[in-house]
């Protein structure tokens, strides 16, 4: 596997990020949000269903180690290069990144 030649530090990824919300109202970075575990459902948010199949495993207490926390907002990633992402999985190696959410 090659590594990518283009590097960016996390600085200049909360940089870009900094900008690229200013550029784009109503997004801003997790850095600047104080209380982001809100955007995040919590457990008793759940659909019954999904509820169901956690209680049938544990519980909330179990939830909360390996379930996955849906985002009640849009949510991306915005690179070293100032570029936007919708999954972190999409920034090229190298790049760094900042999380974005979009609250207004």
């Amino acid at each position: 596997m090659q590594i990518a030649e283009i590097q960016y530090t996390p600085a200049q990824a909360a940089e870009r990020a900094a900008d690229w919300c200013l550029a784009n109202p109503g997004w801003e970075r997790i850095c600047d949000i104080p209380d982001h575990e809100s955007l995040y459902k919590a457990y008793a948010e759940l659909p019954a269903k999904t509820r169901k199949y956690w209680e049938d495993i544990g519980g909330e207490t179990i939830w909360s180690e390996m379930g996955v926390k849906p985002c009640k907002v849009p949510v991306g990633f915005v690179s070293g290069a100032g570029e936007f992402y919708e999954q972190i999985i999409r920034v090229p190696l190298g790049h760094n990144c900042m999380m974005v959410f979009k609250t207004h």
